[in-house]
């Protein structure tokens, strides 16, 4: 293997050194040396497609155990940004390696190994992760080799490759987010017009955030409109030699978002659209959007990119909802008769941020459990369905709680108070109530028409909470009082 090795590093190194008079077929003949140094031989370049014709790429599919399969690609010199400066700016791709994973999935296959015979990726296009990278052929032959022979992928050893941990992917978003949060207020230095806020920036980034979010769960199914298509060709022409434009109808997509589906979090902010319109700001965020994993935008690794700060905060992030019996209690004594008038007050400083999707879903449970009482109750008595006129189905519609008909909306226009102390308790709690509705309506496939209003969800915690108030002036028993005897 060590002699092997060498012969890698020489093959790479020889490759890099006559790229100004170099063709496809050298191309293909170096990646061939190369995959049969790798125990990969008589292995034939897989049928060119569109997307490997615009990158100058050649692809080899290598099945080693006829289950694992990796599409390895090679570029010309210099088609991939080094992976360090890549991974230091939060990012999972380059632009030529996004494209190159999509094509991966899109056919099916496990992995994708992408090099330029000096600068290498290796991706889980299953999971959309960057597992290994390699700056040089010494960093290849270190990190790459091992893994990549037929006999190694052949007894698994890509399945043994160590995943980074949530914290990691929590800690890169984190970091992404600030340094745009940071370039948003640069980018509003200076003009009167345009003045920015933290609090108002950060807006800019859970915008985005919700966004990806819906991607991976299409709940805005409307014809003639799909999000992702839209967006997918925004970020495209990001990446276009004249992105002009793209400001304009990134602040219009988000315009369209709020005015289609009533997204409170995206409704017009004149002072971030001045920013976000300008192309010297958009393209770039657009762009860098467009390489991130989607591993990135699940609910709990956004919500762990919250667990920094002071140890209150970080516990808030972490803590798990214990059960209230007094909530409980009240809950259990609740009928079809008093549903529509049940209400529950979370205090985001005590409970922390996991109670939002707790008691969202303790609501929404009771509301499934009465809805089966009612309608045993109601058509216990009644004719068969086939025999009932217009007359018999209005008046059980009317009796109908308001609670049964959008159980999710109900929740929070009606069911829900979250009192928070701080701009960052609101900001967090309020993305993650997006981020949950969206992710029920995903589950359970129950028509979406708009997002409900947030606003009235959202107190400032007062000095003494109701639920304290009760606490402190119910009245003494004489168990109570025991101990002043």
């Amino acid at each position: 293997m060590m002699e092997s090795s060498l012969e890698i590093t020489k093959l790479c190194e020889s490759w890099w050194g006559r790229v100004a008079d170099s063709s496809k077929a050298d191309q293909r003949q170096f990646a061939e040396q190369l995959l049969e140094l790798l125990g990969w031989h008589d292995t034939a370049p897989a049928e060119p497609r569109p997307v490997l014709t615009q990158l100058g790429a050649v692809a080899y599919i290598l099945r080693g155990d006829g289950q694992t399969a990796v599409a390895a690609y090679f570029v010309m010199p210099g088609s991939l940004e080094p992976p360090t400066p890549v991974i230091q700016r939060g990012l999972d791709y380059c632009e030529t390696t996004r494209w190159l994973v999509n094509e991966t999935r899109a056919t099916h296959l496990d992995y994708a190994f992408i090099t330029d015979l000096h600068r290498s990726y290796l991706y889980d296009a299953r999971t959309d992760e960057l597992l290994l990278h390699a700056n040089s052929p010494d960093d290849f032959k270190r990190d790459f080799v091992d893994i990549l022979t037929r006999a190694d992928v052949e007894r698994g050893a890509l399945e043994e490759v160590r995943r980074q941990p949530r914290s990691y992917a929590a800690r890169q978003l984190r970091e992404w987010c600030h340094h745009w949060c940071e370039t948003f207020m640069a980018g509003a230095a200076g003009r009167p017009q345009a003045v920015l806020t933290e609090d108002v920036a950060l807006l800019a980034i859970d915008r985005l955030l919700v966004l990806r979010y819906l991607f991976d769960h299409d709940i805005l199914k409307r014809t003639g409109w799909r999000l992702r298509k839209r967006f997918a060709d925004l970020a495209a022409k990001a990446f276009r030699a004249d992105p002009r434009g793209c400001g304009k109808q990134l602040t219009a997509m988000f315009h369209d978002i709020w005015f289609d589906w009533k997204a409170d979090l995206f409704a017009a902010n004149p002072a971030l659209d001045a920013v976000l319109e300008r192309d010297e700001v958009a393209v770039p965020l657009l762009k860098e959007f467009s390489l991130h994993s989607r591993t990135k935008f699940s609910i709990a690794t956004i919500l762990e990119s919250f667990n920094y700060g002071e140890a209150a905060e970080k516990a808030r992030v972490r803590m798990v909802p214990e059960i209230d019996e007094d909530r409980e209690v009240y809950l259990s004594k609740q009928t079809t008769a008093t549903i529509d008038s049940v209400h529950i007050e979370i205090d985001l400083e005590d409970e922390g941020y996991r109670a939002v999707f707790f008691w969202f879903d303790k609501l929404v449970a009771l509301y499934e459990r009465l809805e089966v009482e009612f309608d045993a109750k109601m058509f216990r008595g009644t004719p068969p369905e086939q025999e009932m006129d217009l007359f018999a189905w209005s008046e059980i519609a009317a009796k109908r709680p308001q609670a049964l008909a959008d159980k999710f909306q109900h929740v929070i226009e009606h069911g829900l108070t979250m009192y928070y102390s701080s701009s960052r308790q609101l900001r967090i709690a309020r993305l993650m109530l997006y981020l949950h509705l969206v992710s029920r309506y995903d589950l359970t496939k129950q028509r979406f028409l708009q997002f409900p209003p947030m606003q009235a969800v959202f107190k400032p915690r007062p000095r003494v909470l109701e639920s304290d108030r009760k606490q402190i002036f119910q009245p003494q028993t004489k168990n109570d009082n025991e101990w002043y005897l």
